[in-house]
C-alpha cells in the first residue's frame, strides 16, 4: 500500500481512498460480492450488488457495505440479520451466525460449566467443512477470532465478579 507523504503529512492514494468508509473514515475490510448476494435484504440486492464492497465494522458508524467505486453503501437495515460489531452490548446477537452462538450462550456455558466450548465446537465445525462464514457471517469470514475475544472477556468479567 503506498501513499503520498510530505512534511505536512500523508494521503491516501486513489487506490487506498476506496478502502475507507465515507461517512466515518474507518477502514473497510473486503468481503466477496456472495455474502451481501447472502445478507442483504430484497430491497437491497434490487439496488445491485458491488464487485469490490467493502464492510465497516465501526460500531459508531450506519454503514455495513460499501464499495466507493460504486457509490454504493448498505446499512443495517438493509440486511436480513443484525451486525454483531455494531452491536457489541447486546450479547443476544450472533458471535457465531453458522451455528448460532451469542454472548449470552457463551456466558451461560462458562458460568454454569466454569468454561467455554464454542471456539473448540467451531473449530470442529470448519475442519467437519460444514461452516458458512462466506455467507452468513456479515464480515464475509470466519468468526473463531470474534468468539475467542468474547470468551476471554466473559470469562475476565466472571472472573472479577466472582473475586
Amino acid at each position: 500500500m503506498s501513499s503520498s507523504c510530505t512534511p505536512t503529512g500523508c494521503s491516501a492514494t486513489p487506490e487506498e481512498a476506496g478502502e475507507f468508509c465515507a461517512a466515518c473514515g474507518a477502514k473497510g475490510i473486503a468481503v466477496e460480492p456472495i455474502t451481501l448476494k447472502a445478507l442483504l435484504t430484497p430491497d437491497g440486492l434490487r439496488r445491485g450488488v458491488p464487485s469490490s464492497p467493502r464492510y465497516c465494522a465501526n460500531v459508531q458508524c450506519e454503514v455495513v457495505y460499501f464499495d466507493t467505486g460504486a457509490a454504493v453503501v448498505f446499512r443495517e437495515t438493509d440486511l436480513i440479520v443484525p451486525v454483531h460489531a455494531k452491536h457489541p452490548d447486546n450479547d443476544a446477537i450472533p458471535v457465531c451466525y453458522c451455528f448460532g452462538y451469542t454472548e449470552k450462550s457463551i456466558r451461560d456455558e462458562i458460568e454454569q460449566t466454569g468454561a467455554s466450548t464454542a471456539t473448540g465446537s467451531i473449530t470442529a465445525e470448519v475442519k467437519a467443512g460444514r461452516c458458512a462464514c462466506e455467507v452468513k457471517n456479515p464480515k464475509g469470514s470466519c468468526c473463531l477470532g470474534d468468539v475467542a475475544r468474547v470468551e476471554r472477556r466473559v470469562t475476565s468479567k466472571l472472573t472479577l465478579t466472582t473475586s
